[in-house]
């Protein structure tokens, strides 16, 4: 994005204002340095060298999650995200300011495959062990910065097996490769094996390339186009030669990133979410889910609604469970706060935005609620649990393939 795209969108936004009421952090601080419009101005002073950067105007920048909400409703079609990201590219490299030793940590751990897994394993053991009630407890991680880390983990399942391909049970459909990044094979076992189970259920092969990597939105949002771009070009080799009809991502916050890949495999397969791909897939006419008399509160992460415009797709699937009263929650169009590692580099602001939802939820009291994003998974379960509610925060895949027959 160039200085005269800047000088453009600052102009058209400066004479409107209709994004400011979906903005979370102009809500909260209703400072206009943290609205979209006046972060565009921002933008536009520094790239016009107008501005001087310092650490309050690098703060206003820092402090937008990226949701896209102002860009979702904008009648101008500003191309806020690209926006941002672009003024964050340039920023990377002339600014000293530390995001933190958690968030530093979050950003080795997600790009080095090998190092992640072996530490997911030490990590069940650490669980298991009962070691990481007496850490949490014990304040043991506060002066190393870390007690807001541990507070987002999960209670790590089953590790991913090794086994590469998965063929399909029954009649076959089709070939599918599943992305499951940095949290997939770490975090977020869990949906992946629900992934693979239910594609494999409805007729698909599932490859899953053991060089895959994570998908390089951490380092996008924070200005890092460098290491992203290498990781893309790591997931563009670990699929490359694959026949395969799609390429199938769990975490819709991959998916803006994961776009970048597109075409992939030996059919020029397109890059879908998973939940976009089974709302268009034929379902086995024999196949029935097995019935649920459960309340199901559904989360509406930002990344499916206001990036790939699907946020019909997980009320649609799990409306396929016989019995099941499915309750969308109030202000879906709200960020949760999580938006990748900013829960970690901003956590005041972050709890602030989950809080709404922890009330929506303590009034609502659902058994389970999905989330299609891990990160906001992690942050709003953390949420949960603080406040000592009893509901569990699962993807919506994983709820539907605990329903097969």
């Amino acid at each position: 994005m160039n200085i005269d795209s800047l000088i453009k969108e600052a102009d058209r936004c400066v004479k409107c204002g209709l994004c400011l009421p979906h903005c979370p952090t102009y809500q909260q601080r209703q400072d206009e340095g943290d609205s979209p419009r006046g972060r565009i101005a921002l933008m536009q002073g520094l790239a016009q060298k107008k501005l001087p950067l310092n650490e309050n105007l690098f703060n206003h920048l820092d402090r937008c999650l990226v949701c896209r909400a102002c860009e979702a409703m904008c009648p101008s079609e500003v191309k806020y995200g690209e926006l941002i990201e672009a003024t964050r590219a340039t920023l990377f490299n002339e600014t000293a300011a530390p995001s933190g030793r958690a968030a530093d940590m979050m950003q080795r751990f997600v790009t080095a495959p090998t190092h992640r897994r072996n530490l997911s394993r030490l990590l069940r053991i650490y669980q298991r062990s009962g070691l990481g009630w007496l850490t949490r407890h014990s304040g043991l991680l506060r002066p190393l910065g870390l007690q807001r880390l541990a507070g987002v983990l999960p209670k790590l399942s089953s590790a991913l097996p090794t086994q590469r391909y998965h063929p399909p049970i029954g009649e076959q459909k089709g070939e599918i490769g599943l992305f499951v990044g940095c949290m997939g094979d770490s975090l977020d076992t869990t949906t992946t094996h629900a992934a693979i189970k239910l594609l494999t259920h409805l007729g698909y092969g599932v490859h899953l390339p053991a060089k895959q990597n994570c998908c390089g939105a951490l380092h996008q949002h924070r200005g890092d186009l460098k290491q992203a771009d290498r990781l893309a070009k790591e997931n563009r080799d670990a699929f490359d030669g694959l026949n395969i009809d799609a390429l199938i991502y769990c975490a819709s916050g991959c998916g803006s990133t994961l776009q970048k890949l597109e075409p992939m495999g030996c059919n020029d397969a397109p890059v879908m979410e998973i939940g976009q791909f089974l709302a268009q897939a034929k379902w086995p006419e024999a196949l029935t889910l097995r019935p649920l008399s459960k309340q199901i509160a559904i989360h509406l992460p930002c990344s499916l609604t206001h990036v790939l415009k699907q946020g019909h797709t997980p009320e649609a699937l799990l409306s396929k469970i016989p019995g099941i009263t499915l309750l969308p929650l109030p202000d879906n169009q709200n960020c949760c706060g999580a938006a990748g590692d900013y829960m970690i580099r901003h956590p005041e602001i972050a709890d602030e935005l989950r809080d709404s939802k922890l009330r929506q939820l303590d009034t609502m009291r659902p058994a389970i609620l999905v989330s299609s994003n891990i990160g906001c998974a992690l942050h709003i379960a953390a949420g949960i649990r603080n406040a000592g509610l009893k509901i569990e925060v699962i993807h919506p895949i994983t709820l539907l393939a605990r329903q097969l027959p």
